[in-house]
């Protein structure tokens, strides 16, 4: 259990009087945080910060009574800079830590604590530096060797964390928490299996299509997929084979290729070939430029995409623009606004609004161009390592010729 946690410090030796005084003073105001506020909950860092477990104790507006009638008191001091990070006031909290150890520059405590919200704030190599002054003071205290090895671990330095490790395995012997965590399974194949259905609204049979889908991480840097589908429209049935891959070609940039054909068609192409390319920048943007063309039995129709996104938060802002032109005829342009949510790294969900026009097979063997208006709602929900399943459902209006509300469902399982 962490200090934090406890009240009580693991280290030795040193300050171990000032630290009794600290507990015994704040036993009355533990008893009147508990009855005025209940147990605080435990703070969870967000990504790329070390958390800070929650103490039970008075906030901080509670102290403040007590602190002023004894302002130099530095065992309150301390109390109310653990509780302005037990609210999130890191700033706050490290400002108390920091006129603390302006006073006390020996006390391995407080110097946990400013470690502790430096790296709150990103200010890892300040952190790094802090914790080793405090080990140097106190060299059996476990809790500042807790937050050493997280932001070894943090900063990707493998080796400095496996150093750490070897050394935690000697000092202490009997804890888990210096275990490096099980490796996962690196999974390269995956393999997916899916159906969805579309209901018309004009009365017409509706549609269906199911696939197979193999995607495979190659060794160079490299993503191979191959698919098979049945597609039924007007019950009439078409069958593909699709292969492509996608590569780091350049860097920063990948490169993507997909050739598809289709044996006898009735309303899908008979070949369709596409090629991208994409890039992620800075500050969580990126973009996508695309070209494809399809031949179907009644006509060739080439395009072009642009794919602009920007990840906020949890959150994955995009626009799409598609411009496709038939031969020997008029050119259509769509547009699509996506937003997907991610509010764990095991679930997502998403929407998609797409307007404007494109040119199709909207019957059997006529390729027209229409207005087009849809809604699509999509989610992710991963059920394990190997496992997970996504799900798809939504409206299309195909000009005046009719509605189709669709749903369908996958599963994706490592190999």
């Amino acid at each position: 259990m962490s200090s934090w946690t406890s009240g009580t410090s693991r280290r030795g030796g040193a300050n171990a009087e000032r630290r009794s005084a600290r507990r015994t003073r704040f036993q009355a105001l533990i008893v009147l945080g508990l009855l005025g506020a209940g147990l605080l909950p435990q703070a969870h860092a967000q990504e790329g910060q070390v958390a800070i477990p929650a103490a039970d104790g008075a906030p901080a507006s509670e102290l403040e009574g007590t602190i002023n009638a004894e302002p130099g008191d530095p065992s309150l001091r301390y109390e109310r800079a653990r509780a302005l990070a037990r609210s999130g006031a890191t700033e706050a909290a490290l400002a108390e830590f920091d006129a603390l150890l302006a006073e006390f520059p020996d006390d391995a405590d407080y110097l946990l604590g400013r470690a502790q919200m430096q790296a709150r704030l990103g200010q890892s190599a300040a952190a790094v530096e802090t914790a080793e002054r405090a080990l140097r003071l106190a060299p059996d205290y476990e809790d500042v060797w807790q937050l050493r090895l997280q932001l070894a671990v943090r900063a990707g330095d493998d080796a400095a964390a496996a150093a750490l490790r070897a050394d935690l395995a000697a000092r202490f012997p009997d804890a888990s928490w210096w275990q490096a965590p099980p490796a996962q399974v690196e999974y390269r194949r995956w393999f997916s299996a899916g159906s969805g259905a579309d209901r018309l609204s004009s009365g017409a049979p509706d549609w269906s299509r199911q696939f197979l889908h193999l995607d495979w991480q190659t060794a160079a840097a490299g993503m191979l997929f191959g698919e098979i589908s049945r597609s039924e429209r007007f019950e009439e049935t078409d069958s593909s084979l699709y292969v492509g891959g996608a590569w780091e070609v350049l860097p920063e940039w990948q490169l993507g290729a997909a050739l598809g054909v289709t044996e006898d068609p009735r309303f899908l192409p008979e070949r369709e070939l596409s090629i991208d390319a994409t890039r992620g920048w800075t500050a969580g943007w990126g973009t996508a430029f695309g070209v494809r063309q399809r031949d179907y039995v009644t006509g060739d129709v080439s395009g072009y995409s642009f794919t602009g996104e920007k990840y906020i938060s949890d959150y994955r802002i995009a626009y799409r623009l598609d411009h496709s032109r038939q031969s020997g005829a008029d050119s259509a342009l769509n547009h699509a606004l996506m937003l997907t949510w991610y509010p764990s790294d095991k679930r997502s969900v998403g929407v998609t609004l797409g307007a404007g026009e494109e040119i199709e097979v909207v019957g059997l063997d006529q390729l027209l161009h229409t207005s087009v208006a849809n809604v699509t709602f999509t989610g992710n929900e991963k059920l394990s390592e190997r496992l997970s399943l996504n799900w798809w459902l939504g409206t299309h209006e195909q000009g005046d010729f009719y509605r189709r509300d669709y749903a369908g469902l996958s599963v994706r399982i490592g190999l």
